[in-house]
């Protein structure tokens, strides 16, 4: 069949992997390339596992970094504690490492078959079933994204891209509009556009909208080989109230930085990167995060920490993926990792049920949703730690972290994180 899926990031990307050798897939990016700035993530979990039976987990290894652990600091520069992260690692069964979430992409980049039609540029602006009953709604409607104006006379997806010349335009489909009036057909529409996914509302009505956490986060990386020698194995991240920044080598030569700060939960607009309130807002933390700030860029990641929630991830042959179903939020840490498991879950649903698309779109949610469920419930439980908000409970952290330390605490504190 003829597969669209919108959003070329991680979950796109791993979608694509795995239905192209059974279908005709079409993978429309609105960014003009592969997105080079991120941030370093913790890849364990469901998506290790799904990595490895992909075939892709070397190529995503080869591209990652095993740190030592993290050592915190205080705004005068001492240090007041370490976390190793071999206990972590032990407790993955050597599954666990570090990578920069871009490499992630251009991993999956690099094993992509060469069948998948990949556009960069390609905006969707609208997205509607066609071969369907009456009464179906834009994607546009609650979200910004306008009428795809889509009829019954518009060209398929094999006069537009070359994929799929043998679809049968009397079956059920769903059709895309990309910016500047090009309109795709196809058999399946896969939203993987993240967790502001336009495509959500068109899917779940009155779900569209992201739901804050009370947090905002920011991050950018910049070239400075003798700080990223300086900072070495361990990721430093400041024993704080309030605002919090974490710093760490990302390679030889660049430096990764990321802020978080408490804010509003109602504000649930997109803000503004903006280099001087940035730097304003986290001086003080500690002195090599000072030093940082003093690279920040003009342009940087800058967006609230939210998740997505959506009581259906399917509507005719429109279905939900990755951060634009399900998205744990950054501080939940298992994001990527739940796209590339989300992605080969549903890739294997549509597999099993063959040309009954619909059974294997409730099949992939029935299996699916209970996993991504409870990351999410852990995720809204432990956002607090990483962001004190008073000095008791900074204190607490503290001993906490000691206590870890304790034989047995280590090991079992490392199991309960891995399976969270």
């Amino acid at each position: 069949m003829d597969v669209t899926i919108v959003g070329g990031g991680v979950c796109g990307l791993a979608l694509a992997h795995e239905l192209a050798s059974d279908h005709h897939v079409t993978v429309l990016e609105s960014s003009p390339g592969p997105r080079g700035d991120g941030y370093m993530i913790d890849f364990f979990g469901p998506g290790f596992f799904a990595a490895e039976r992909m075939g892709v987990i070397e190529e995503l290894r080869s591209r990652g970094h095993a740190f030592e652990g993290v050592r915190y600091g205080l705004p005068d520069g001492t240090q007041s504690g370490t976390i190793d992260v071999a206990p972590l690692v032990k407790a993955a069964g050597g599954r666990y490492f570090s990578i920069l979430r871009p490499e992630v992409e251009l991993g999956l980049l690099a094993q992509l078959p060469a069948s998948v039609d990949l556009r960069y540029g390609a905006r969707v602006v609208g997205v509607r079933d066609i071969g369907t009953a009456s009464g179906v709604r834009d994607a546009g409607a609650a979200s910004g994204v306008r009428d795809a104006g889509i009829a019954s006379g518009v060209r398929d997806a094999d006069t537009a891209a070359g994929a799929g010349p043998n679809r049968d335009l009397g079956r059920e489909g769903a059709a895309v509009e990309i910016e500047g009036g090009e309109v795709l057909e196809s058999d399946l529409v896969i939203a993987c556009d993240g967790v502001r996914s336009p495509v959500r509302e068109h899917v779940a009505p009155g779900h569209g909208a992201i739901l804050p956490m009370g947090y905002r986060a920011a991050s950018y990386l910049f070239e400075d080989p003798q700080f990223a020698g300086e900072l070495g194995e361990r990721m430093l991240m400041t024993d704080t109230v309030e605002r919090v920044g974490w710093l760490y080598a990302a390679d030889a030569a660049r430096v990764g930085v990321m802020f978080s700060e408490r804010v509003d939960p109602a504000i649930t607009e997109r803000p503004t990167a903006d280099r001087a309130r940035l730097q304003t807002e986290f001086a003080g933390l500690h002195p090599q995060i000072d030093q940082a700030l003093s690279h920040a860029p003009e342009s940087f990641y800058d967006d609230l920490v939210a998740q997505s929630v959506a009581p259906r991830w399917s509507r005719g042959r429109v279905v939900l993926a990755g951060d634009a179903a399900h998205a744990p939020s950054l501080l939940a840490g298992q994001g990527t990792s739940l796209a590339i498991a989300g992605a080969e879950a549903l890739a294997r649903s549509l597999r099993a049920a063959g040309p009954h698309i619909d059974v294997g779109l409730a099949e992939y949610e029935r299996r699916w949703r209970p996993t991504v469920e409870r990351t999410q419930r852990s995720g809204r439980l432990s956002a607090s730690a990483f962001i004190p908000a008073t000095p008791l409970q900074l204190r607490v952290q503290q001993v906490a972290r000691r206590a870890i330390g304790l034989p047995g605490v280590s090991r079992l504190v490392s199991r309960q994180f891995i399976a969270a």
